[in-house]
């Protein structure tokens, strides 16, 4: 294929297709909708508007004088033109973004870190900053289906500031929501029926083609026969100096509007020129068009003017851009003639795909290069454009997208390009379609077996999938990660391996070896220009800084990242990894608020993670918090949900993080037979006998809880000879070393020696006060409680430094010291965001008022309720009021 530079490059968050912001054209004989806009007017107070109909009912034209009216108060507007491809996350959070730039007056608005923020939130403070209302105007809706762009459009409707007002074109309506919202008086819904022109306005629609006499009997039997259908309408305007056409008013017919459509696109055709005919049906085929394309497809120089006169003409053909180089035809204008023929000429149809896929693969405009080489049955030329674009659609994290292109796809066509089947395989690995992943495999194994390939990281990635991690690290371990010359899908492959290389060492306990694997990884992601490994190198880094002690500096390794748009805000799978440690680190720094908040929008994203470790460490951290909220069957949910991730994905480790899980739990509220029971039900543990821990294990019982219920059996000996092993392969683990001390706590606080069992607490205070490590302690069971307020009312001189930290973790375990000595209920200090919601609570705000001031979701504020229940240990708002009043929180 021969390339040169693309014209319009694929889309990434930089670069967008500047005419999914075109708004239609007004066109000369546009009829003024003023019947319709004044009943929109009445509804002043409706922030969403829907115009719902199916298509050549107007709904662009009518959004476009929606549009106008807006423009002409002094109200800023954008727009946006959805289709199919939207439904890759990544790619459409990039269009949204340019949306609200539009809004910024063409400057890019500022993504501000936050360790909480999503898509939607920014948005949504973006459009209520703005100060002024503003309008958005968003068409054919209909193409959405991805869940996670319907949730985002879902919680922007629930939670639309006050000065926006969201307006929709759609021929069908996804499931938003929108039901309730009309019930509420908070949307709007515009039929079909509303849509359609009046008889006053069809009158007026024919009055503007000067050149045509039509009688007002004629235009009766056109409105009963249309009933305002305005495509029909047009269809007629233009067909009606045919005769046949005309004489047709003069009987009843009754038409099903597709039939009408037909005959009447037929006869619009008939009157067209013959080189105007076969230019009309050769680029119906092609969804957009522009000169040059269109010489392509049909042969003719003077294609601009053809496009240009088409527009003028009125021949359901718009301009979508102010340059007048790119044009589309009204869907149903299009569908006619292309059906029309493909029917009578199918070869010739398949000559005009061939060639508009061969004219877009030179453009590297590979998504309209790849839709036409399948409509043409050209699979071969798919495959190589697939092959060509693939590189950067795995190394950006557009996995939906080539998974969707390449389905149509003969295996053998996949197969007969082992780059390409590299690329299928990466798609397949990380979105866990193991059926599919099957025979590309195979394939590769017989490719690597042949000497065809080299494919050593996907296949590296495969095995981790599969969480054989011997052969994972084996394969990883033969990549040559410091060779760094290299750019593209290459750097994003060596990324994916030094990744892995550092989750080796790291699971070995080599710090220093994972940092040098992980800076590698960060070099090769620079030079790939794919955020795809970023998320995972971000991930890894931030755990080992974690499980060395340093939870600080995890902490703002995350939040350096999260200033980093591509990653955070696209909603990827590689987000979805270094959210769910982020996840982790907010939870082990007790702030369990930020955590909670953060793994809620995130919670289907990182259960499809494709290591199972990412998985485990945020399901495992938010049951756990839910556990702590006295939340208990939403902990057992969270479990539940992992053993059915367990389970589908064929992870035996992770059922055993699970039913450790659950063992520790029953033996903490002293359940020791269905603790017994729990462990005995697990499968027998299968991992190699390499002394490898990966991450999750750190955060589970899986390595420690045999240890737990020898002590809670006081079987002490069998305890103490295990705890010495694993004290002695600590090594530099000091996340392991502080969990190693606190079960050294419990051990001899059952040998009854309470004076060695604190001073192994104050070991584990030691090794946890730098890095500010709590949770371990609260997960350390109630017995360590009367250690804790001793040591916080005297500390030892080894603690003499760490008694704000002392105090942080005894007040995390359910006690403070008061003045006398004494202890009272705990009280953790109330965030920001909790005390404005107070604030409004003792006013009498309902939750969808304080929602509503505070531009926040009602879950969002039921989320902080609870926790401010739970602080200040009450059960309803009343009590609420009443304890924060004693408190002198509020007034």
């Amino acid at each position: 294929m021969t390339r040169k530079k693309a014209s319009e490059p694929a889309v990434s968050p930089a670069a967008v297709y500047a005419h999914k912001h075109f708004a239609p054209r007004a066109s000369a004989g546009m009829v003024a909708r003023d019947r319709l806009l004044q009943g929109l007017a009445a509804a002043a107070d409706v922030r969403i508007v829907v115009l719902q109909a199916p298509a050549g009912h107007g709904k662009s034209t009518t959004l476009l004088q929606i549009k106008q009216g807006c423009e002409a108060r002094g109200v800023p507007t954008a727009w946006l033109t959805l289709d199919d491809a939207d439904n890759e996350p990544r790619r459409f959070f990039a269009y949204f973004r340019s949306l609200i730039q539009q809004l910024h007056g063409g400057v890019d608005a500022d993504w501000q870190p936050s360790r909480v923020r999503r898509h939607v939130d920014w948005i949504i403070e973006q459009l209520a900053g703005l100060d002024r209302p503003v309008a958005l105007f968003i068409d054919e809706l209909q193409t959405i289906t991805s869940a996670a762009v319907l949730q985002f459009f879902r919680e922007l409707m629930e939670y639309l500031p006050n000065n926006v007002t969201l307006y929709f074109g759609t021929r069908a309506i996804p499931e938003l929501g929108l039901t309730r919202l009309i019930v509420d008086g908070r949307a709007l819904l515009v039929s079909a029926e509303m849509l359609r022109f009046s008889r006053d306005e069809t009158v007026a629609f024919f009055d503007q083609a000067r050149e045509l006499v039509v009688r007002p009997d004629e235009l009766d039997s056109i409105f009963r026969r249309t009933e305002g259908w305005p495509a029909a309408l047009q269809l007629f305007r233009l067909s009606l100096n045919r005769r046949n056409v005309r004489s047709t008013l003069e009987r009843e017919i009754s038409d099903q509007p597709r039939e009408l459509a037909e005959y009447l696109t037929e006869n619009v055709l008939a009157l067209q020129s013959p080189d105007v005919q076969d230019f009309l049906l050769r680029t119906a085929l092609l969804p957009r068009l522009s000169a040059p394309l269109c010489k392509a497809v049909t042969g003719l120089d003077n294609a601009q003017a053809l496009l240009e006169q088409l527009e003028r003409n009125g021949l359901f053909l718009r301009a979508l851009d102010v340059d007048l180089h790119w044009f589309k035809y009204h869907g149903l204008f299009a569908k006619c003639l292309s059906d029309q023929f493909s029917a009578r000429q199918p070869e010739a149809a398949r000559e005009v795909h061939l060639r508009a896929a061969r004219w877009y693969a030179a453009e590297q405009m590979w998504a309209e290069g790849v839709h036409h080489a399948l409509a043409a049955g050209a699979l071969p030329l798919a495959a190589d454009m697939l092959d060509e674009w693939g590189s950067t659609l795995v190394a950006e994290g557009q996995l939906i997208t080539l998974e969707r292109w390449v389905s149509p796809l003969p295996l053998e066509e996949i197969t007969a390009r082992p780059t390409l089947t590299i690329k299928v395989a990466y798609v397949y690995v990380f979105l866990r379609r193991r059926a599919a992943f099957g025979p590309i495999h195979a394939a590769l194994l017989r490719m690597e077996r042949e000497g065809r390939i080299q494919p050593e990281i996907v296949l590296s990635m495969a095995a981790v999938s599969a969480d054989d991690l011997g052969e994972a690290f084996r394969r990883a371990q033969r990549v040559d990660i410091e060779k760094v010359d290299e750019s593209g899908f290459d750097a994003f492959e060596r990324a994916a391996a030094a990744n892995l290389q550092g989750v080796c060492a790291l699971s070995l306990g080599d710090f220093e070896q994972a940092r040098v694997a992980l800076g590698y990884a960060r070099l090769h992601t620079e030079r790939g220009v794919a955020p795809f490994s970023g998320g995972y190198e971000v991930g890894v880094t931030g755990i080992s800084q974690m499980l060395q002690g340093d939870l600080p500096g995890a902490l703002a390794t995350f939040d350096a990242a999260a200033a980093q748009s591509p990653i955070r805000l696209d909603r990827m799978l590689a987000s979805a990894a270094m959210t769910a440690c982020h996840v982790w680190a907010l939870y082990e720094a007790n702030e369990l608020d930020a955590a909670e908040a953060l793994f809620m929008p995130h919670q289907e994203l990182i259960a499809e993670s494709t290591m199972l470790d990412f998985v485990a460490v945020a399901f495992i951290a938010m049951s756990r918090i839910d556990h702590a909220r006295g939340r208990r069957q939403a902990a057992q949910d969270k479990l539940d949900a992992l053993e059915q991730v367990a389970q589908a994905s064929g992870w035996p480790r992770l059922l055993r993080l699970v039913g450790w899980e659950r063992a520790t739990r029953a033996l903490a509220t002293g359940q020791t037979d269905p603790a017994q029971s729990l462990i005995a039900a697990m499968a027998p543990d299968t991992a190699p006998p390499q002394a490898w821990v990966m991450f999750a294990d750190e955060l589970g019982e899986a390595q420690f809880g045999d240890i737990r219920l020898m002590i809670h059996l006081g079987q002490l000996d069998r305890a103490s000879r295990r705890l010495q092993a694993a004290s002695a392969q600590a090594g530099g683990r000091v996340y392991r070393q502080i969990r190693l001390k606190l079960l050294e706590t419990a051990w001899h606080l059952q040998a009854g020696s309470e004076p060695a069992a604190q001073n192994s607490l104050v070991q584990a205070l030691q090794f946890a006060a730098p890095g500010r490590l709590i949770r371990c302690f609260v997960e350390g069971g109630r017995r360590v409680m009367p250690l804790l307020l001793r040591l916080h009312r005297a500390p030892p001189p080894g603690l003499a430094r760490h008694t704000r930290f002392l105090a942080d973790v005894v007040s995390a375990c359910g006690g403070v010291p008061g003045a006398d000595g004494g202890d009272r209920a705990p009280f953790d200090s109330l965030t920001d965001r909790e005390q404005a919601i107070l604030t409004l609570l003792s006013a009498g705000a309902s939750n969808k008022e304080m929602a509503r001031q505070m531009t926040v979701s009602e879950n969002t504020v039921k989320f902080h309720l609870k926790n401010i229940y739970a602080k200040l240990a009450v059960d309803n708002r009343l009590r609420a009021i009443a304890a924060a009043r004693e408190r002198g929180l509020i007034a």
